[in-house]
């Protein structure tokens, strides 16, 4: 390929990697608006703190609710007003549920923002249309985090969680293994690659963005380094620039929003240990400030106490929420003696919250049968 055409190729998967996580499926047509007008008897829109919101109550309303919770969203992305209605919950809408959807009130890894955004959301349908016979919540991508977590602190607000394609553990446990791993090997085995800066990742003065085309290029130069690497995570190699690409933005944000290096390198053989020796290089580690480590605590810890049936559904490969961190609520439930309160569905669809339509249906389905 030239490098024009490597250039068109990457700003259209990096795209994709970002819109999916919103979360629509990059292997089916969304539903025309006509398709979803069809099925309302009501569309309530507004903005709640800063957060527009959307609401959607079908003429053949079942009497049951579903909250939306959408995943990452980069800082400084466009927002429309009023708020459309969340791609990926038209079959839930053509079924019966009413359909509430928040923008939430900051963009970024803003997990306390969301958890306060979702909550505000419901309590608003209940005053304002009644309270539903039973309320679902369906987390997409980070939302799947914010899904769960809600769960956590709100036990009594929720009969049952999905999370599709979801962030299944700590902001902590995502960023140390699932963002810097990965960062920190992919720069000791491509040594410039990324912005530089003598902190390496952990450097305030870095960059905000990588340079996504010099990370392909940079793989392509070594197609064995490139696949041990990609093979160690658990990303797929034709996906691996756009994660990277994706855990470097977010991880610089999350810094920026922790004010400070948000977390540590995993020690041991399941991080860097491991990793130096499966792909034969000297990997560099990294502390977190310590008020920032505490900040993520905070803000993005899950215990796996949820008193809720949960339900999660992976994707069959998905690089961006690999299976280690889309299904391990199950672990954290057992550990808690709940884990008869998790299901995990066998993984459907490729790519990243690439699901076929009937997917979060088959989903809801599964938990309000729990």
């Amino acid at each position: 390929m030239t490098p024009r055409t490597v250039s068109i190729l990457l700003s259209i998967a990096f795209t994709a990697w970002l819109a999916a996580c919103t979360p629509a499926s990059l292997r089916e047509p969304a539903p025309t608006r006509a398709t979803v007008e069809a099925a309302q008897a009501a569309v309530d829109t507004g903005e709640m703190e800063g957060a527009a919101y959307r609401i959607d109550i079908p003429a053949d309303w079942n009497g049951e609710l579903v909250v939306n919770a959408h995943g990452y969203e980069t800082v400084g992305s466009p927002r429309k007003v009023p708020l459309p209605f969340p791609s990926g919950m038209e079959p839930l809408l053509a079924q019966g549920y009413a359909v509430a959807a928040s923008g939430y009130s900051a963009q970024g890894w803003a997990i306390p923002e969301a958890i306060a955004d979702t909550e505000r959301l419901r309590a608003h349908f209940v005053a304002r249309h009644g309270a539903p016979k039973r309320t679902w919540l369906v987390g997409w991508s980070m939302g799947g985090l914010v899904a769960l977590a809600s769960a956590e602190r709100y036990p009594r607000a929720w009969d049952g969680v999905v999370a599709m394609c979801g962030v299944t553990v700590s902001s902590e446990t995502m960023f140390s293994r699932g963002a810097l791993g990965p960062l920190a090997a992919f720069d000791a085995m491509f040594p410039g690659t990324l912005p530089q800066a003598a902190g390496g990742l952990a450097d305030a003065s870095l960059a905000a963005a990588a340079d996504g085309e010099a990370i392909e290029a940079a793989l392509a130069s070594n197609e064995d380094r490139a696949t041990a690497l990609a093979k160690r995570f658990d990303i797929p190699r034709s996906e691996l620039a756009g994660s990277l690409w994706l855990y470097y933005l977010a991880l610089r944000e999350l810094a920026q929003r922790a004010d400070g290096f948000p977390v540590d390198s995993v020690a041991g053989a399941d991080g860097v240990d491991g990793d130096e020796a499966a792909l034969r290089t000297r990997i560099r580690r990294y502390r977190s400030a310590p008020a920032a480590l505490a900040y993520v605590r905070e803000t993005g810890a899950l215990t796996g106490e949820a008193k809720v049936p949960v339900v999660l559904q992976p994707n069959a490969l998905d690089p961006v929420v690999p299976a280690p961190f889309s299904s391990a609520y199950l672990e954290l439930a057992t550990r808690k003696g709940r884990g008869s309160q998790v299901h995990v569905l066998p993984p459907v669809g490729q790519g990243h919250c690439g699901f076929p339509p009937e997917a979060v249906g088959n989903a809801l389905n599964t938990v309000r049968s729990r």
